[in-house]
């Protein structure tokens, strides 16, 4: 009997690995394997380093951020100008429908836009008390260069002033940049007039206004002047 038994299972799993259905289950799985290691074979491995294109786009991006604050640096002044005489202008009890727009003219506070002005493109240098930087700009309180002559202020403020350059029995070495048509900031002789009054009346100064009408006769006069002037210019 044991040997009959052995015999039969001997026999079933002859059968068993004969079953042609077993067969190409086999066969199948051993060709799905072969097409994945051909798909993972023609694969590119991939590569280090960076694409062009993001790098381009990023160095694009970068210099038009770097422009632009470059222009609102400098053009910033003329932005909080406007602001500083709008708000002059349109100050509180004046109403264009009651008053009638362009019927009256409205005073504006010199002093105020000058300070503004100030503030925007000078205090860098002089500071907000005007006092300057040692050895390099010099202080516009007490200054008889700024309470002075008001032509020669006129000017260095028009076209520049550079090197040596004695104030208060102190020595400074600095670059004044020019204000008027031929430097960075263009300003127009109303700006100039208003900063110029406002720094002969703060910290103690006390010189007179300087008008628009002053600032375009010197600029008309001082019309070929191609550089900043020199203290012996002046």
């Amino acid at each position: 009997m044991k040997l009959r038994k052995r015999r039969k299972g001997t026999k079933m799993s002859q059968d068993a690995n004969s079953d042609p259905r077993l067969e190409v289950s086999a066969a199948s799985d051993q060709d799905i394997q072969a097409v994945h290691a051909s798909l993972l074979h023609d694969q590119k491995e991939p590569k280090e380093g960076f694409s062009l294109m993001p790098l381009f786009v990023l160095g694009f991006v970068s210099s038009m951020i770097f422009v632009v604050a470059i222009y609102f640096i400098h053009n910033r002044a003329g932005l909080s100008d406007g602001l500083a005489l709008a708000t002059t202008i349109h100050h509180p009890g004046y109403d264009p429908q009651v008053h009638g727009a362009g019927d009256e003219e409205v005073e504006i506070d010199v002093f105020a836009v000058g300070q503004s002005l100030y503030g925007q493109a000078c205090i860098a240098c002089h500071q907000v008390n005007g006092q300057g930087i040692p050895s390099a700009f010099p202080p516009l309180a007490s200054s008889d260069w700024v309470t002075g002559d008001e032509e020669r202020l006129i000017k260095l403020v028009l076209h520049g002033l550079q090197g040596p350059l004695e104030v208060n029995g102190a020595q400074y070495n600095g670059i004044m940049p020019a204000f008027g048509p031929s430097g960075i900031y263009q300003w127009s002789d109303e700006k100039i007039a208003y900063v110029l009054t406002y720094i002969r009346q703060e910290w103690g100064n006390e010189a007179g206004e300087i008008t628009p009408d002053q600032v375009t006769a010197v600029k008309e006069a001082t019309a070929s002047q191609t550089g900043a002037y020199t203290a012996a210019d002046l």
